[in-house]
């Protein structure tokens, strides 16, 4: 991010060379780790709800021509980078912040009065786009941040990332830092889906007419061995017994069963057919072998609509 010249550390883009609007910096700001980032007040006071948090009340016309107006923040370089690049509009996921670094930067932005709903929003890109490109490698993480900030489209997005996650999984600290909101959203996400697969499994694959070569007992075996499969794959997904909550709170089987930590709601339909067409090898008849194929498709395309629904934004906004 910075190169050493002399005894400070200069941000690699908010170089006193940096021209916005054709007019050079006319202010520096100094983190708490000595990294200066040469930036224009018209930018900063542009994108700021409060004058950065009072401290460009200053008149720059009082300093000495010559010197810049010098600001002293608390705030790490790491965060101030992600801080200046939103409030310029500039793409600052090539640098790879940590996720602990652009949490840190939210903060300090809702300090510095930079509104999280205008440029958290996607078509404010740089920052929705940063925020997105932490979810693959810490999903809950994100959507935990974008419930703290309630920036709806990326938990919509992140939620995504979220269907094969295992919700005992969820922390305390997790939970109070996303809100009942969206952390309740989160649940009935899993559970609705896992609703729709058992409602998919419900029903066998139709019996064919009565041949020579398969007696009506025979042709039972095929309906008995899709329950016992239907039976598993729903058993899978069947959350502990415990009567404890993932936080710390006992609650009674009914609540268990509509809050569950359903990690299969994320079950792929390739998934779904391997677990599926292992029944084929104990029925003799090809017919019943054909339509077992038949059904399977069938359970396999009805999944595939359900997971091509890979957010949360179908559910009502329940009101806690």
């Amino acid at each position: 991010m910075d190169h050493q010249e002399d005894d400070a550390t200069i941000s690699s883009v908010f170089q006193p060379s940096l021209r916005i609007d054709n007019l050079l910096p006319d202010v520096i700001l100094v983190t708490s780790n000595n990294v200066y980032f040469y930036a224009h007040r018209h930018r900063i006071i542009n994108a700021s709800l409060n004058l950065f948090c009072g401290l460009f009340l200053f008149d720059a016309a009082s300093f000495s021509h010559g010197f810049l107006p010098t600001l002293h923040l608390t705030e790490s370089g790491d965060v101030i980078n992600v801080v200046l690049h939103t409030m310029y509009g500039l793409s600052c996921t090539h640098f790879h912040p940590a996720l602990s670094t652009v949490e840190a930067a939210l903060e300090a932005m809702i300090k510095y009065g930079v509104s999280m709903e205008i440029h958290a929003a996607p078509r404010y890109r740089p920052l929705h786009q940063l925020l997105l490109s932490r979810a693959p490698y810490h999903p809950i993480e994100t959507y935990a941040l974008a419930g703290k900030y309630e920036l709806e489209e990326l938990a919509v997005t992140v939620s995504g990332h979220l269907l094969s996650y295992d919700l005992s999984r969820v922390t305390d600290a997790l939970a109070t830092k996303m809100g009942p909101v969206y952390l309740k959203r989160l649940f009935l996400l899993h559970q609705t889906r896992m609703l729709a697969l058992k409602q998919i499994l419900l029903s066998p694959p139709v019996a064919h007419p009565t041949t020579p070569s398969c007696s009506p007992a025979e042709r039972g075996q095929l309906t008995r061995a899709w329950a016992l499969a239907s039976a598993q794959i729903v058993w899978d997904a069947t959350p502990s017994k415990t009567t404890d909550s993932p936080f710390g709170v006992r609650v009674s089987g009914t609540e268990r069963s509509q809050l569950a930590p359903l990690s299969i709601a994320g079950l792929s339909p390739n998934s779904l057919r391997a677990m599926l067409e292992p029944m084929r090898d104990k029925l003799e008849c090809e017919t019943c072998r054909f339509v077992l194929q038949q059904r399977i498709q069938e359970v396999v395309n009805a999944w595939s609509l359900v997971t091509s629904i890979t957010d949360h934004s179908f559910l009502p906004k329940p009101t806690i």
